[in-house]
Formats: C-alpha cells, structure tokens, sequence
C-alpha cells in the first residue's frame, strides 16, 4: 500500500478524532500549559516516528493514532482559536461549532491568513511540535 491514505482512510480518521480529541481534552484541562506544550511535543514526536503506520497500517498504529489524538487535543487547549487537521476543528469550548480555529480569529487576521490545508499525520506532527515550541519559548519569556 503507498503513503497515501485513501478518501475512505481519511474519513474514518476523521470521525475517530471527532470522538478520541475531546476525551483526551478532558483529560488534560486540568493540566498547565507549559505541561501541555511538553505532551503536545512528545505527541508530535511519536506521530512523526509512526506516522507511516498510521497512514498504512502497522505494528505502531495505535500508539500513533492515540499520540495524534492527544497532540492535537493540548495542542486544542493551548492554541488561540484552538487547532484544524484533517477536517476537524478541536478547541477549549466544549461547546464550538466554529469550522476552523479562523472563525476565533478577528476578522482582520482571517481575511490575511491562507493557511495550507492539514491533510497528514506527518503535517499535524509538524504543526503540533512548531505549536509547542512556540509557545514553550512564549512561557519562558
């Protein structure tokens, strides 16, 4: 099987984030920041390891999908607007309906920003692990 996950991969991705994001989120609100951006790192790190079994199918398969999943849940609480990937919009109000963490943003930057869209693993592991260390530096500050 090549890299790429099928239409169908991609959708059933999808919907088992929609369900694995907000119980991980629940899990680390009462965690810190700082703390979240260390787990959002170690995510990211797992994810861009075994990204490929994620995407193909492999030995590390779960351990990647529960890392994407948890990745992008600190990455959710600790985020302004929260975090998009891979369809989906995870954010710190359990309640959001927004499409895209854009919808949180003033209008303004919206309108500036074009952001690529998030279609891998791999590239949710980069975004998470730039996310962490972005605002780990922002903490030391």
């Amino acid at each position: 099987m090549s890299g790429l996950m099928t239409d169908t991969q991609q959708s059933l991705l999808r919907t088992m984030l929609l369900i694995a994001v907000p119980m991980h989120i629940d899990k680390l609100c009462p965690l810190t920041p700082m703390r979240r951006c260390e787990i959002a790192h170690q995510c990211a790190d797992v994810v861009a390891q075994h990204g490929d079994d994620l995407q193909a199918g492999g030995g590390h398969c779960a351990e990647a999908f529960n890392a994407l999943a948890r990745g992008l849940a600190a990455a959710a609480l600790t985020a302004p607007g929260g975090v998009d990937a891979l369809g989906g919009h995870w954010c710190a109000d359990p309640w959001c309906r927004a499409a895209s963490r854009f919808d949180h943003a003033d209008t303004e930057q919206a309108a500036t920003d074009d952001p690529e869209p998030i279609t891998t693993p791999r590239q949710v592991a980069d975004v998470i692990r730039d996310l962490a260390d972005y605002l780990t530096e922002g903490e030391a500050a």
